[in-house]
């Protein structure tokens, strides 16, 4: 199931258009999706490029084209299996990690992903046969950890940025290792700070329950307005007073159950960005 394969079940669960998520998972992958609807869809730009946790399996016998099980895979011999079954250490790979995974790296993305191209998605260019190269590009990893280990085997957790490919470390792996090294099972099991505890499956969902706005943007500002100040701002008027917010960050605007308006402050007034309700 992909993620577009979610919101088409849910926008028919809930008969309703507008539904949009937030950052796409791999086919492969599993866990966490944050889903809006109606006109929080207008708030995905204020969460989609928060760092998200992965849980995920690499395996260090075989090659994919897609540094997972979505393409054919060429596995190694067996003496190869061999060879880097001695030399592929715990310790090894923790090094590895540290040294070569941890905080501002660059990577490529896959050619088999969503990541567009001239409009168009990269994995849709590879399957109409067409030649062409991604370029690298910064990300960071915050947090990488060896779970577990056995050859082939190695269980990995991280907490990335935005615009991170779990599949692009992978094969940065195998550039190290030499041993071929990709990914067959990839999770994820933290958005911010939403874990997998506040998600609901499909099986069961719940239309009426929501997640709790000041859970989701718990690192945002929120303001209560008096009823004149509100027509203002949904007027696109600034209103000049004094209140105790950060400048030049972001502010939500909360009537106790929903969010009407984002808007900003410069220390003498609020100014109105974009209104959601």
């Amino acid at each position: 199931m992909t993620s577009f394969d979610v919101i088409r079940f849910m926008r028919k669960k809930l008969n309703i258009k507008k539904i949009w998520h937030t950052w796409t998972l791999d086919p492969l992958a599993t866990g966490g999706l944050l889903v809006a609807t109606w006109n929080y869809t207008k708030l995905i730009p204020y969460f989609e490029k928060d760092k998200k946790t992965y849980e995920f399996d690499v395996c260090f016998d075989w090659t994919s084209d897609s540094f997972d099980l979505w393409t054919e895979v060429a596995y190694l011999t067996e003496e190869e299996k061999d060879f880097y079954k001695k030399n592929i250490s715990r310790q090894k790979l923790e090094n590895i990690l540290q040294e070569n995974f941890f905080w501002e790296i660059s990577q490529t993305p896959p050619k088999y992903s969503a990541l567009k191209i001239n409009w168009k998605k990269a994995l849709e260019r590879v399957k109409n046969g067409e030649e062409f190269e991604l370029k690298s590009r910064k990300c960071t990893i915050f947090e990488i950890k060896l779970l577990d280990f056995c050859y082939p085997r190695a269980k990995i957790l991280a907490t990335v940025s935005a615009g991170t490919y779990i599949r692009s470390i992978a094969n940065d792996l195998w550039k190290i290792i030499w041993s071929g090294a990709y990914v067959t099972f990839l999770r994820r099991i933290k958005i911010w700070k939403l874990d997998l505890s506040l998600a609901q499956n499909l099986e069961n969902f719940d239309e009426k329950i929501f997640l709790n706005l000041k859970e989701i943007f718990q690192d945002k500002n929120f303001i209560s307005l008096e009823k004149s100040f509100l027509e203002k701002i949904n007027n696109w008027l600034s209103v000049y007073w004094k209140f105790y917010l950060d400048a030049g960050k972001d502010i939500f605007v909360f009537d106790s159950k929903n969010i009407t308006n984002v808007v900003s402050y410069d220390w003498e007034k609020l100014i109105p960005k974009r209104k959601i309700i």
